[in-house]
């Protein structure tokens, strides 16, 4: 599979990480037996390293989308079409799974209809889309210092919720359902579209230390201040902008720069099997998001971590899992876009 000429290089490698650390994230979640994360150093260590997953989707979609030309019409049914319709199948077919696995009975019928969870994340990703346009318009008018000024806000937001000091339920109410999310990708925009003038080397430099030093002590401090490990943290968002960052000037770094050793580095991994990989995880992330949890649910008949060195095994086989299976899912005409590859 080659890498489409049009597309951002940088993009596609973050959304190829998000979608792993989100299987990391649910490996460490589903699979462990009789040990719990939230009272185990180790998990909690392993899933420091996973909380920037989700994030930086809702980074990438700000990234692409605020500050487009559209017209609504096109733009709500371009982005449901693509959300809500794989949603749908692979609701149904976790439905229909649990129905086989059960017995297809009206106790659990009802139960699934009214109380079965739809994907928080794609409930998210729909709140997002239906305020971009609102604030693609105010970004638009006010430029960079329009975009400042929602961060600015959303900092302040998340220093309260990070540290506690935020304890009305309302301010709590209106954040965790909606400035979140919307924020993040605001965040997104800006990391993409900010000129900060500072050379590539020295950017990449700086971020990829604070990278380091934000998720190292995140990784120390997590089991005594669990709220670090959490999406609206301070710690997170840091990592998720060093991360950002880091990715965006190395890029800029190899097209300005390509006869450094770090840039003919990087345009081989780009232009190797490893680049066909990372734009395939790119543009079946959503599908792996949604069909994952069936490879989970095999997995865990077979494979339940009993011990800590179990982890990565799991953890490769789910991730290998859930590449095949989109693999070749893509293959099929027509389904491939029912299920969500794009």
């Amino acid at each position: 599979m080659h890498l489409k000429d049009n597309r951002i290089f940088y993009l596609d490698e973050l959304r190829a990480l998000a979608i792993l650390l989100v299987l990391l994230a649910h490996t460490i979640q589903y699979f462990p037996v009789n040990m719990d994360y939230l009272t185990s150093p180790t998990l909690l260590s392993y899933l420091t390293v996973s909380r920037m997953g989700v994030p930086l989707f809702f980074m990438l979609s700000g990234a692409l989308l605020i500050g487009k030309e559209y017209s609504l019409s096109s733009f709500f049914k371009k982005r449901f079409k693509r959300v809500l319709i794989p949603a749908i199948f692979w609701y149904i077919i976790l439905f229909l799974t649990v129905a086989a696995a059960n017995g297809y009975n009206f106790n659990m019928i009802s139960y699934w209809i009214y109380q079965a969870p739809f994907p928080w994340f794609v409930c998210a990703i729909i709140g997002i889309y239906l305020v971009i346009p609102i604030f693609s318009s105010f970004i638009k008018e006010y430029g960079m210092k329009g975009a400042e000024y929602c961060l600015l806000i959303w900092f302040i937001i998340i220093i309260l919720t990070t540290f506690n000091l935020s304890e009305n339920y309302y301010v709590e109410l209106i954040f965790n359902n909606f400035g979140l999310y919307i924020g993040y990708a605001i965040l997104g925009y800006y990391l993409t579209n900010k000129d900060f003038n500072i050379y590539s080397l020295p950017m990449m430099i700086f971020n990829l230390i604070a990278f380091i030093v934000t998720l190292s002590i995140s990784i120390y401090y997590a089991f005594n201040y669990v709220n670090v490990v959490y999406i609206y943290s301070v710690s997170v968002i840091i990592q998720c902008i060093t991360l950002f960052l880091f990715l965006r000037y190395l890029s800029k770094y190899a097209l300005f720069k390509p006869k450094k050793v770090l840039s003919k580095v990087h345009e081989f991994i780009r232009k190797s099997w490893i680049g066909s990989l990372i734009y395939f995880l790119s543009i079946s992330s959503y599908t792996i998001y949604l069909m994952h949890i069936h490879i989970v649910n095999l997995l865990l008949q077979y494979y339940p971590i009993t011990t800590f060195d179990l982890i990565p095994a799991v953890y490769l086989l789910l991730v290998l899992g859930s590449i095949i299976v989109a693999f070749i899912l893509s293959k099929i005409p027509i389904l491939n876009r029912i299920v969500g590859v794009y």
